[in-house]
């Protein structure tokens, strides 16, 4: 959080934030002012437990894309499965990938929800705010925000001439530039751009073909239009492209060996080091041997139009929203050099969303927001090629499935009082859900069936402003994802929906010096959507039931002028209360001990990507220098032990992640110099076991890695 004296409209303040510099003496840490109730609000007021931080934040901080928001949010895990990203928050995420089924965590990009699991795990170069709001936000944000929404909004262009251009170059190979400006055109008219581009060769190696199999070359464009021809309407136009060449999802190895097969003969088991060491391969970072050809590309292109119109006694906005993404991706199913299993896909995806919201103005006792919501997207698999025992079989499977999604929503705040309010709302969804598919080679026919599920979602908080500068708060809200079909199990019995019931209380006071938030929070969760494998076919069911509970904490403190500090920890303790057919994957695919999948009575497990204890310690220290500022940065993330199946077996054990940075910028600011390091202590680490019918994939987290970076203002 910069240091100033006056508002600023990003959520609050479990990010570490920087100082900005030419720190007064009589500074104090800035009133937050948050639209997590999409209607602008100071953050002690807003009875919801918020994590948020600007762009430059987020980059002091050496987060360069959603993927890496976990080792700031404590209870916030962001997983990729080959691809498709795996949020999971206070313990709500999904297991499940595949058409049409989203994660359990909704992304939104400047108001626009983002429902691919494909693209919705990308880079950052323009990044105004993001917000993670925790807890089911169903009724403001939709069905698939059972476990909470994450909110990015992109940088508005400005009247005043301005840009930026930032080059970093670091650690194999990594060279990453971005660009952003912004100008009048004329005094009602102002256009935006911004630009990056990355690439990377790469930590793993694959022993194979002797070639490293996670470079990357990614780069991304926006262009923005903001026209204000009167002084109550303006309308935003939006355009962007991202183009993603990433190999970082094709590092994958057989958790502990765990594998259909594991020829002893074959380079993959009995590989020997240099210095004559045998070397595990299963346990040893960056380094594979697989035999299929590896890739997975995305090209996405997003278009947007925000209207909005004061009519003084109410705000109109209009959010319309249009998004077309084809992947392509090829992967070793197997993790061997064996020609097993291999896949090859291609994912066509495109959405369309219409939002009308309408917001309360003034300062009367009623404050709300209404709201009608449109969504409709058609995700398809139009083939899977497998190679199986070194046979190809071409358009092994076919399939898709299509939405269309209406609601209407209101939430509505009354003061009872001077210091207690109510807060009352709702939302009515329809899902409207069509599946289709086929196999040639498996003699199913052009199968499609259709579904239509409805549901309520309400949320009551009552909030007791303590006084001016504190407030107290219990909430009861209910989260629901929409129920959907398994595509991928040629199947035309539908799923029902997740259900989650989340009873919360929380404090918020922000002192002169230091801000503190703390919240507690229970949740009944039902109905979990889960998969599992038998044989080479992904089985969706209504498996699970959940109990889960926990707190947050978050704690800002300037400690003077030049130091601040931010502590932020969660605790989360959850349970399965009933799931008796459970996945679990056995046997470590050697001659005598078959790897095979197996059911078990989970009962009394941890949930997957939960773990029990997480927290982030940040500091900034500012040091006026040969009339300049050198601010040094540290961040400090732990994690305890979490599983990543329902099984409890395959998991990932304690561990913590160390980034520095320091910063050399003169007093006109003009340009800056950097030099960083992220996990600077090079702990080995797991981010994805991923069980499934051939093999248990398992992927590395980054080594250490350092570098520098430029900036230029002008």
């Amino acid at each position: 959080m910069k240091i100033t004296t006056r508002s600023v409209l990003i959520s609050a303040m479990s990010f570490p934030m920087a100082f900005s510099h030419g720190v007064q003496s009589d500074t104090v840490i800035e009133e937050v002012v948050v639209t997590a109730q999409k209607r602008s609000e100071r953050n002690i007021d807003v009875p919801i437990s918020i994590a948020s931080a600007s762009g430059e934040d987020l980059e002091q901080a050496g987060i360069i894309s959603t993927q890496d928001l976990a080792q700031t949010v404590p209870g916030l895990r962001v997983d990729l499965s080959g691809g498709f990203s795996q949020p999971t928050l206070r313990g709500v995420g999904s297991s499940v990938a595949g058409p049409g089924l989203s994660a359990s965590v909704a992304t939104y990009v400047d108001g626009i929800y983002h429902s691919s699991a494909l693209t919705s795990a990308f880079e950052m170069a323009d990044i105004e705010s993001v917000q993670v709001l925790k807890g089911p936000q169903g009724t403001l944000f939709g069905r698939n925000a059972t476990g909470g929404a994450i909110l990015v909004t992109t940088t508005t262009p400005s009247y005043e001439p301005e840009a930026a251009l930032k080059v970093r170059y670091g650690r194999y190979g990594d060279l990453r530039t971005t660009f952003a400006g912004s100008g009048g055109v004329s005094d009602k008219v102002a256009l935006g751009v911004a630009a990056y581009y990355h690439e990377n060769d790469g930590f793993v190696k694959n022993r194979y073909t002797g070639k490293n199999v996670d470079e990357l070359e990614n780069w991304g464009a926006r262009i923005k239009v903001l026209i204000e021809p009167t002084d109550n309407v303006s309308v935003l136009l939006n355009y962007a492209h991202t183009d993603r060449n990433d190999g970082s999802a094709n590092g994958v190895t057989a958790y502990e060996g765990r594998a259909v097969a594991n020829d002893s003969s074959n380079p993959t088991v009995d590989p020997v080091h240099t210095d004559g060491e045998p070397i595990d391969i299963y346990s040893r970072r960056g380094l594979v041997s697989v035999d299929s050809d590896l890739a997975f590309t995305a090209k996405s292109d997003d278009f947007s139009i925000k209207v909005e119109v004061d009519y003084d006694s109410f705000i109109l906005t209009s959010y319309t929203g249009y998004h077309d993404e084809t992947v392509v991706s090829k992967q070793d199913y197997d993790a061997t050099s064996l020609p097993i299993f291999h896949g090859h896909y291609q994912v066509e995806d495109d959405s369309f969303s219409q939002e009308i919201n309408f917001t309360s103005t003034g300062s009367g006792p009623l404050q709300w927001v209404a709201g009608l919501y449109y969504f409709e997207n058609d995700a398809q698999f139009p083939f899977f090629n497998l190679t199986a025992s070194g046979a190809q079989i071409d358009n092994f499977f076919a399939d898709g499935q299509k939405t269309k999604a209406y609601a209407v929503f209101a939430d509505a705040t009354y003061d009872l009082s001077e210091s207690w309010f109510l807060t009352l709302g709702g939302r009515y969804s329809s899902d409207t859900l069509t599946v289709n598919f086929e196999s040639v080679p498996q003699a199913i026919p052009y199968t499609t069936e259709e579904e239509t599920f409805t549901d309520f979602s309400p949320r009551v908080v009552l909030r007791h402003s303590l006084n001016e500068d504190s407030s107290m708060y219990g909430s009861v809200t209910k989260g629901y994802k929409s129920g959907v079909f398994n595509a991928a199990g040629f199947s035309t019995v539908p799923v029902d929906p997740e259900e989650i019931i989340a009873y919360e209380v929380g404090y918020k006071t922000q002192q002169d010096v230091w801000t503190l938030e703390a919240a507690a929070f229970y949740y009944d969760y039902s109905e979990l959507q889960v998969n599992r494998y038998v044989d080479a076919s992904s089985i969706l069911v209504n498996a699970a039931a959940a109990t889960i509970y926990g707190a947050d904490f978050q704690l800002s403190y300037l400690v003077n002028e030049k130091l601040k500090i931010d502590f932020n920890t969660a605790y989360t303790k959850s349970e399965y209360d009933d799931f008796p057919d459970a996945p679990a994957y056995i046997g470590t695919g050697n001659p005598g001990d078959a790897y095979t999948t197996a059911s078990i009575d989970a009962g009394g497990n941890e949930l997957l990507r939960t773990p029990k204890a997480t927290a982030n310690l940040s500091a900034t220290y500012d040091q006026p220098l040969n009339n300049g500022m050198l601010t040094f940065f540290g961040s400090y993330y732990y994690s305890s032990k979490f599983y990543f199946d329902a099984a409890n077996d395959a998991h990932q054990d304690a561990y913590a992640l160390l980034n520095l940075r320091a910063t050399w910028t003169p007093e006109n600011e003009r340009y800056s110099v950097s030099i960083y390091g992220n996990n600077v202590t090079d702990e080995e680490y797991l981010v994805q076991v991923l069980g499934q019918s051939a093999a248990m994939l398992q992927q590395y987290g980054m080594p250490a890695t350092y570098g520098v970076e430029v900036g230029f203002r002008f």
